[in-house]
């Protein structure tokens, strides 16, 4: 059994078109490894409701954050009624997606809101200074549609053993980067030696399972493999 806390709502921020995160204060004791998740309960029109969410933060930040869509459903339009102050009750931390004991090397195949695992280990990573190569292939919809886009933009340009490839399935005429689904051509472009990483996998399903095609097309084992599956964006998500 995992424990329960009580913990206050900070606040939101839009992070992206149809998707918002929002933090909580972190209850004393409370620690997690990157890629972990956690579950909050909120007293909705439909009686309390618990739903679960990957850490979108890192374990060194001061508070809770998690990122989702904004899908319209009860649960979605009850946390966006929270007030600042509010009271809600999470349990956790939960799961054992995480950067295996001993790799070096780790690369992400991420896609709209499923980057949050992603983002909870590269943001460790990075503001920790771990010696870990780290690759993330992400995709999304358009430009207006890239959480933490700027974050990972940031990150690669001033780390070296960081490579940030996003790539837009409604690419706009300004755009720079990659368009089209990730392929196994398009990140054999970026690394010499896609084996050499251990590989993690989140989005939903749809994503998950384009992805596990591209694993296939790069000869991969399934030990060297994770998956993640965001599901849940219909009208009860």
């Amino acid at each position: 059994m995992t424990p329960d806390y009580d913990v206050t709502y900070l606040g939101f921020w839009p992070c992206a078109e149809g998707i918002g995160s929002f933090r909580f204060s972190r209850p004393s004791g409370y620690s997690f490894t990157p890629g972990q998740f956690f579950s909050l309960s909120l007293e909705t029109e439909d009686g309390l409701v618990s739903k679960f969410f990957s850490h979108a933060d890192a374990p060194d930040d001061p508070a809770i954050e998690l990122t989702t869509r904004l899908s319209g459903s009860v649960f979605k339009n009850t946390l966006l009624a929270l007030s600042v102050g509010d009271a809600v009750r999470i349990s956790g931390p939960k799961g054992r997606l995480g950067v295996p004991e001993g790799a070096s090397a780790v690369g992400f195949l991420a896609g709209g809101v499923g980057i949050t695992p992603a983002h909870s280990i590269i943001r460790d990573v990075m503001h920790n200074d771990k010696p870990l190569e780290v690759a993330l292939f992400y995709g999304n919809r358009d430009e207006g549609c890239i959480p933490y886009g700027a974050e990972f933009r940031k990150y690669a340009s001033a780390n070296p053993r960081f490579v940030y490839v996003d790539t837009l399935d409604h690419a706009g005429p300004a755009w720079t980067g990659e368009s089209g689904f990730i392929s196994a051509e398009m990140i054999r472009r970026y690394l010499s030696d896609p084996g050499a990483l251990h590989w993690i996998v989140a989005g939903p399903p749809p994503m998950v399972d384009a992805m596990k095609r591209v694993v296939s097309d790069l000869e991969l084992p399934p030990e060297r493999v994770s998956y993640e599956l965001f599901a849940g964006y219909g009208p009860n998500g």
